[in-house]
């Protein structure tokens, strides 16, 4: 077990809030959380922290890893769609909705035609609030390898309509929190560059896995939901701990007091982290998340 720790991350800061990514953090290779991850979590709430997982995946993909877990589960927040949904603890058998961001419908309409004139392969989240509390799930417009790499992933079926984009220009579906743009390993990099050159500052775009590009509301990032978390209990972003391994991950491990990015992470990542001076904490299959919350938040990271 292999970590990097600055000399400045010594004077560790009183650890209020734990804010976690799911996929190569707190999640084992497998994509099941270890017994000890869960043994650190559960140690940290009765300790008394306020605890969120923070994923980039949709409602039911955030809590399917923890199942075999409900009820330790049932006590965090979730920070679902790279921030885009926010939902409390379980109250009276409910996760309350908390905040949502929907991307503004004229740009959507405008990341339809971009998606339709090249031909993409896409994913849609639909999120609708009824009586029993939030629900989403997740649409496709063609089955795909990238598709099939995402339900082996999220171990969840993906649902499928031929029609997806004439429903969605008609206004069948709403607007979505997020939209997963499919444009293949090989052109991920330039349509980036595309997205990012024809939309500016009207959507916030991260890259995830080799094959994928996330697309929300230019307010929404990880960042932005871990301080709405925070400010809900009068916590200053100095007393929270944040753990994490992807692009998209950064701005809340910057914004933390406490930021841990995973030696699993791919090197451009660690590189931008060991510039900020942020910890490198073991891979994910080492237990380095555990390894955060014990050595950094548990009686005070003493």
């Amino acid at each position: 077990m292999t970590a990097e720790v600055p000399k400045a991350s010594d004077e560790t800061p009183e650890i209020r809030l734990i804010a976690f990514d799911q996929d190569d953090t707190a999640l084992l290779p497998d994509g099941k959380p270890s017994p000890e991850g869960l043994g650190a979590i559960e140690a940290a709430l009765d300790q008394g922290l306020i605890v969120s997982s923070v994923s980039g995946r949709n409602i039911d993909r955030s809590c399917e890893p923890f199942s075999d877990a409900r009820p330790l589960f049932d006590r965090l927040y979730v920070i679902a769609n790279n921030g885009g949904i926010i939902l409390g603890p379980v109250r009276h058998g409910q996760r309350p909705l908390l905040f949502e961001k929907r991307i503004q419908r004229d740009v959507f309409l405008d990341l339809l035609d971009f998606i339709e004139e090249n031909g993409f392969n896409f994913v849609y989240s639909w999120l609708r609030v009824t009586e029993t509390g939030p629900l989403d799930s997740v649409i496709t417009n063609k089955y795909t390898p990238s598709i099939a790499s995402i339900e082996e992933q999220s171990r969840a079926a993906v649902d499928r309509d031929d029609e997806l984009m004439a429903r969605l220009r008609q206004g069948d579906y709403p607007p979505p929190p997020k939209m997963l743009i499919l444009p293949g390993l090989d052109r991920r990099e330039a349509v980036l560059a595309e997205l990012k050159d024809r939309f500016a500052s009207r959507l916030y775009l991260v890259k995830t896995n080799p094959d994928r590009i996330e697309a929300m509301h230019a307010d929404v990032n990880k960042k932005v939901a871990v301080e709405f978390v925070a400010r809900e209990h009068g916590i200053s972003m100095d007393h929270v701990m944040a753990i994490g391994d992807g692009d998209n991950d950064l701005p809340m491990l910057f914004n933390a007091g406490m930021g841990v990015i995973m030696e699993n992470a791919h090197d451009a990542v660690k590189e931008a982290g060991r510039a900020q001076g942020l910890v490198i904490a073991p891979s994910n299959h080492e237990n380095g998340f555990a390894w955060a919350i014990r050595r950094y938040a548990l009686n005070n990271g003493r």
